[in-house]
């Protein structure tokens, strides 16, 4: 065996074979990618300069949800320039999850006393009173009541397990995202039936199976997936912006959101006119 091989052919997404294939220099030269990268940039430029004060748990909590949001955007940001579509939509479900606690606990602080300093009993008190207010507000799913009612009756000691995905995008303002995107997302990350079978060669007249896709470098969606990236990371940034406001040079925020939103229309532009 040669071991010095390394074509994607003999070690597939460890090869280096990313620096010569064309498909992949075209992302990593893309305008897509390079607003990625300022935008990382920015943020990691925010983590370096923020000022933390150890005695306020809520800033300390919410650099560590941004410093992990960060650390998945620039892993999202490798995976996407090496082809690996599934592995970014992985990360991307991450880092939708790091920031759905993020946002929750910016928008109700009440949320962060009491998953982080709280106790069992107010966690409990916190949960009735959430299916209190589906009476009049009515935005879980019949599932989603179900599922709270069910952690309600069963649960002597409420842990912080006990709060699950939903009630957090709930809380964050974005269960819309949790029901479309994330849902979506985790199809991937699970590998369920559904994700495994987009490999596979279908014939169109038959539905019979002909095979299934090659092992390969994958470039489809990825533009698309690094801007959901990039749109979520900035909610972030933003968002720790305003919990600790020390940090300057906020009008180059506001510029690389102006440049993201823009390169958004020219993506979804691009995918619709194929």
């Amino acid at each position: 065996m040669n071991m010095n091989k390394t074509s994607f052919n003999d070690i597939g997404f460890l090869s280096s074979e990313y620096l010569t294939n064309p498909a992949l220099q075209q992302i990593s030269s893309s305008d897509c990618y390079k607003i990625c990268e300022n935008l990382n940039r920015a943020a990691q430029t925010v983590l370096n300069h923020i000022v933390i004060h150890p005695d306020d748990r809520k800033e300390v909590y919410a650099m560590l949800y941004f410093q992990r949001m960060l650390s998945h955007y620039q892993a999202a940001l490798i995976l996407a320039r090496r082809g690996m579509v599934h592995q970014v939509e992985i990360i991307l479900r991450s880092l939708l999850e790091t920031l759905f606690d993020l946002a929750a606990f910016h928008h109700h602080h009440e949320f962060f006393d009491v998953l982080i300093l709280g106790d069992s009993n107010e966690r409990l008190a916190f949960l009735k009173a959430l299916r209190e207010q589906q009476e009049t507000l009515d935005t879980y799913s019949d599932e989603e009541i179900e599922e709270l009612e069910k952690i309600i009756a069963s649960s002597e000691d409420v842990d912080r397990h006990d709060f699950k995905v939903f009630i957090k995008a709930d809380l964050a303002g974005m269960l819309n995202e949790y029901r479309t995107l994330y849902a979506l997302l985790s199809e991937s990350t699970h590998s369920t039936v559904h994700s495994l079978e987009a490999d596979l060669i279908i014939n169109p007249t038959t539905d019979a199976i002909e095979g299934i896709k090659a092992y390969d470098i994958k470039t489809d969606g990825i533009h698309s997936l690094l801007m959901s990236t990039a749109n979520y990371m900035l909610i972030g940034l933003n968002m720790i912006l305003q919990i600790v406001p020390s940090i300057k040079d906020k009008a180059d925020i506001e510029i690389l959101n102006n440049k993201i939103q823009d390169e958004w229309l020219n993506v979804v532009a691009a995918v619709s006119h194929r």
